[in-house]
């Protein structure tokens, strides 16, 4: 695990569930900018998910490789989950939880990402 790129995918996932608090006490969706936000933040997910992974099969031990490795698919498929749900088509008035919805997604990808510094540590 790059400790940087956990660093940085922390500090962003807490700053884009701040932005999407914002939306959801104006009970509004979250905007177009904070969706490329959390595009930009799953990219980030998917390079991680890949370097980690790439080092599992190199041969690198870690203190839980099979946690590590749910943690690590985990955190590449919650976002897209979250992001279906709330862009999924309904009623106007149930779209002012999307920014609810996505705070908890920030926070259980800041908690997924700390739980993998913790699982991912070498042996």
């Amino acid at each position: 695990m790059i400790p940087a790129l956990s660093v940085f995918v922390l500090l962003y996932s807490a700053m884009l569930g701040l932005w999407a608090l914002g939306s959801a006490v104006r009970r509004v969706r979250p905007g177009p900018a904070n969706l490329g936000g959390m595009i930009l933040l799953e990219l980030m997910l998917l390079l991680r998910a890949i370097l980690d992974g790439s080092a599992l099969l190199a041969g690198r031990s870690v203190a839980e490789p099979s946690v590590h490795v749910a943690y690590l698919i985990a955190s590449v498929a919650l976002l897209p989950l979250i992001l279906g749900v709330t862009r999924a088509p309904s009623s106007p008035g149930e779209r002012s939880w999307d920014g609810a919805v996505a705070v908890v997604c920030c926070a259980a990808v800041a908690v997924v990402t700390l739980r993998m510094t913790v699982t991912g540590r070498p042996v």
